[in-house]
């Protein structure tokens, strides 16, 4: 495998620390899906150069927290970089790195740790801190006061992200700005400690580090009341006054499942080339998106939802859409940035929300590689989506981004589009949406053409935190089978396990939890009850004479 041109120029700056340059921090600025997973691997080179202790990789959720134990697992990785480091997640623990190489957290773990764990651990050991989207971490804000402790006792300091701006216009923690037209705006320059890395998406699609996408762009036919109970309507592709309520109706009435209808009959197509193309539907709020899962779920489609509101079954969901037999995930917002699962072809959007960022994350689930899938040539993102002014102004955005890749094809199509950028779409007080169809659909391209795939698989490797999990699941499973068996106090076998290891079991690490487990069977036996069979019987109570 080639390196993409960050990737080279994060190795060459790594090889440059080693022989003893003075960076000591990097800034990419990387195009969504273009690939910044690698980058912690390659900064975990300054551990065994002996620049470094550990490191430690903050995410913006905890579903990437999985992800990135992976990446360090990755048999292709291990292979590339010539490494064994692992991490393992870790939520505010004492001693979170448990004989790894380091640990992955979130921002708001960070910003929840209020007994300081992290920062202590930061002061034990010379850390490459890794804030991954670190456009999260708004200046002056709760992230940005509980982050800056480890940003200034890090040895090395990572600011990665694939959009230099956040959604709300605030400015981003730890980033220089200057007025540039009556608006503040982020500038990245380096110096002799720190080195700057950009990768465009013109960069990504001449590497064909990215697939080209794909947009098809419905209009419709909306009416609502407002709170003065007067009735509107509009044609959604020419609504410019009142696009907000537009947007909102749309997405709030049949217009909605008519969209999904039209995604879920071309990605069913699509199937036919490839039987393993995943989809994608993100939603606007949790309301609509079980709405849409029990829907999918009724036409007999292996679809499973993920939202923050059930974090444990999200990650279960998320899991098996990745490795297992699901094909649908429906989800608000935990699926969409950073989110990596290469069997995804086509996204439908059926949120509000148009900022370009946010935007260019979603749709950005759908443009990586997979290179079991066939030729390059013949993969395309494929994404479905309200036909708004501001939504097209957004693919005109990303098709400017593009425009110098695009003159060297000149096969490719070329379109143009206008509007004005917007969060719009959100509910306007007193709106009640009336009704909505879809009328039309037009199709944008921005890429190559169409063709055949092949199966494509992604190998499940358990990561540090699974096995730990798994660990702890048998000895407590143990304990509990051994202590009903034969009547033993669950409390006081805890509490020998203890004593006898110095430590609670939620603090040890692998190798302390195999000989607990190893310790509790050999001796409490579950196969030998210490009264007859085991069967639990009462007491029989008995004449006491003091």
């Amino acid at each position: 495998m080639t390196l993409r041109k960050h990737q080279s120029e994060m190795l060459d700056i790594c090889n440059r620390i080693a022989n003893g340059a003075s960076v000591r921090k990097i800034i990419l600025h990387v195009v969504p899906g273009g690939g910044k997973s690698m980058i912690p691997l390659i900064m975990g080179k300054l551990i065994p150069a002996g620049l470094a202790d550990a490191l430690c990789w903050v995410t913006p959720r905890m579903s990437l927290q999985d992800q990135g134990e992976r990446n360090f697992l990755d048999p292709f990785f291990r292979n590339l970089f010539n490494h064994n480091l692992t991490i393992r997640s870790s939520t505010n623990e004492t001693n979170p790195c448990r004989n790894h190489n380091g640990f992955i957290t979130t921002y708001q773990a960070i910003g929840m740790d209020t007994r300081g764990l992290i920062n202590r651990e930061f002061k034990r050991k010379r850390y490459v801190l890794i804030l991954d989207e670190f456009h999260h971490a708004q200046e002056g804000g709760i992230w940005h006061n509980a982050l800056q402790p480890l940003v200034d006792n890090a040895s090395y300091l990572v600011l990665m992200t694939g959009t230099l701006q956040r959604g709300d216009g605030n400015p981003i923690a730890f980033t220089p700005y200057e007025k540039r037209k009556e608006n503040l705006q982020a500038v990245l320059r380096g110096d002799e400690e720190t080195a700057i890395v950009r990768y465009t998406r013109q960069d990504a699609l001449r590497e064909k580090a990215i697939l080209p996408l794909k947009f098809y762009l419905s209009n419709g036919d909306v009416s609502w009341v407002d709170e003065s109970l007067e009735t509107h309507s509009a044609d959604l592709q020419n609504c410019y006054k009142d696009v907000s309520n537009a947007i909102y109706t749309a997405l709030n009435s049949k217009y909605a499942d008519e969209l999904l209808q039209e995604g879920l009959s071309h990605w069913q197509n699509h199937r036919d080339w490839n039987p393993f193309a995943k989809l994608l539907v993100v939603c606007a709020d949790y309301k609509q998106a079980k709405r849409i899962s029990a829907k999918l779920k009724s036409l007999y489609y292996n679809a499973e939802i993920a939202t923050s509101h059930d974090t444990k079954a999200a990650e279960a969901s998320i899991k098996s859409f990745k490795f297992g037999g699901t094909d649908i995930l429906v989800s608000i917002a935990m699926a969409y940035e950073g989110f990596d699962c290469k069997e995804v072809t086509h996204v439908i959007c059926l949120t509000h929300i148009r900022s370009l960022p946010w935007i260019e994350q979603m749709v950005s689930r759908a443009v990586r590689v997979d290179p079991k899938a066939g030729p390059y040539e013949a993969q395309e993102a494929y994404i479905f989506a309200p036909d708004d002014i501001l939504f097209r102004n957004i693919v005109e955005k990303i098709r400017a981004e593009q425009a110098p890749f695009l003159k060297e094809k000149k096969d490719k199509e070329r379109e143009k589009e206008g509007g004005n950028e917007s969060l719009g779409g959100e509910k306007k007080k007193g709106i009640t949406p009336l009704e909505s169809r879809i009328t039309g659909q037009r199709e944008i391209s921005i890429g190559g053409p169409p063709g055949a795939f092949a199966f494509s698989t992604t190998p499940y490797i358990p990561t540090p935190k699974e096995i730990e999990s798994e660990l702890l699941s048998k000895i407590e499973s143990h304990v509990r089978i051994y202590s009903y068996t034969n009547r033993f106090s669950p409390k006081k076998l805890n509490a020998i396990l203890k004593d006898t290891f110095s430590k609670p079991r939620r603090e040890m690490t692998r190798i302390e939890l195999e000989k607990c487990l190893k310790y509790v069977q050999e001796n409490y036996p579950t196969d030998s009850p210490v009264r007859g069979s085991g069967r639990r019987v009462p007491t029989r109570a008995e004449h006491w004479y003091g």
